[in-house]
């Protein structure tokens, strides 16, 4: 590879950070093209963030510092986030970004997939139901000797403008992932974990035997991850396609509720739970919300940052059913997206699972709601 198609981030790994990786994988400190395409713009997004997090202090006089961000190499879906000598140290997998990027593609290989963006009458149904390989196939196979077959196992954008939007959604899904991630930090999760859980690293891994206090944690992260989405309609992006630039930011945050709703899914998917997605906790009383609660949880947390921005409760309301719509549409096209139909996530009977879920959440929260508030990061007063 030509040196000048390589590009390095302004930050190498620290020490500190290559010490907490070491177990996980290599730190990528090199991107190529499309590393610089796909990994890259939503790094930038999340280590601003971390940045504009370095003044603030908690309760017990701590400062939070520059949190370190890094992509590890490895074809594992997950994501990290601790604090190791003092220094607070964020993780994902490059796996994830090129996983979202197939799943993006084929959602916008449908044609009933957000219609306002680019020409969908290039698009082709056929192609997408006849997928049989889950998303991220055609970059992470068992063996690379194992054939692909792009006409019936795989799908992506004949309409180049949709091309660029699955490039836009896939670092949109990015910045939820690392927003999630720093929100363990900011909001006191990891300190306070560290030190009333005995647990010195979060991850999006559920650990059916963990400690149900763990809940409200990835709860809130949630909840946050999917604010910052619908936020980012209002303001410049790294990741948003020049070709794009002109999106309005109704549909900026419609795409905001969207993705915040897929990531629910692709954790769900990727960890073999798809099929108690509505109506049961896989986890028992795991580590983290059941994927139809963490889908709410989410919806909520982008609706109450809509308020925070003064949008009219007219506004909101359509946004959030027009992500609906987005979501029946993406059901409807391929059965493996069934569960986000609105049909069975917003049904009566998931309702009533989900205000279930959501009272032992905040039940548990107002136990431990004392001991967590000292370790959450403010801003300093002017």
């Amino acid at each position: 590879m030509e040196p000048e198609t390589v590009g390095r981030p302004k930050r190498p790994p620290s020490a500190v950070f290559k010490a907490f990786a070491a177990s996980l994988g290599p730190v990528i400190e090199t991107y190529d093209p499309i590393g610089q395409l796909i990994l890259y713009p939503s790094l930038i997004a999340a280590r601003g963030r971390a940045h504009s997090f370095a003044t603030y202090t908690n309760r017990n006089g701590d400062v939070f510092a520059d949190g370190e961000c890094h992509y590890v190499e490895g074809s594992s879906a997950d994501a990290f986030a601790t604090r190791k000598q003092g220094q607070f140290c964020f993780a994902v997998y490059d796996a994830v970004a090129f996983q979202m990027l197939d799943l993006f593609s084929l959602a916008f290989a449908t044609p009933g997939f957000f219609r306002e963006i680019g020409d969908c009458s290039k698009e082709d149904a056929l192609r997408v139901s006849a997928r049989t390989k889950p998303a991220g196939y055609g970059f992470f196979r068992k063996t690379e000797a194992e054939p692909i077959r792009f006409q019936t196992e795989l799908a992506h954008p004949l309409c180049p403008a949709r091309q660029q939007a699955a490039l836009y959604f896939t670092g949109l899904a990015m910045d939820g992932v690392w927003t999630h991630e720093l929100a363990h930090a900011f909001m006191g999760h990891l300190d306070f974990a560290d030190r009333h859980l005995g647990v010195r690293a979060m991850s999006e891994t559920p650990n059916d035997s963990g400690d149900l206090r763990q809940m409200p944690l990835e709860a809130e992260a949630d909840r946050f991850s999917a604010a910052t989405l619908v936020q980012s309609a209002f303001a410049p992006s790294p990741y948003l396609p020049i070709v794009l630039k002109d999106l309005s930011p109704a549909i900026r945050v419609k795409a905001g509720f969207v993705v915040s709703a897929i990531l629910t899914w692709f954790w769900a998917f990727q960890q073999r739970i798809e099929r108690n997605y509505d109506g049961v906790d896989p986890y028992g009383r795991g580590t983290h919300p059941p994927p139809l609660a963490r889908l709410h949880l989410g919806f909520d947390g982008a609706r109450e940052m809509l308020q925070t921005l003064k949008m009219p409760v007219g506004a909101i309301q359509a946004a959030t059913f027009d992500a609906m719509s987005e979501l029946q549409h993406l059901g409807e096209a391929k059965d493996w997206f069934s569960i986000l139909d609105p049909k069975r996530s917003f049904s009566k009977e998931a309702l009533v699972f989900v205000k279930d879920i959501k009272t032992i959440i905040g039940d548990t929260f107002i136990t431990m709601r004392d001991d967590l508030e000292p370790y959450r990061y403010l801003k300093p007063l002017p």
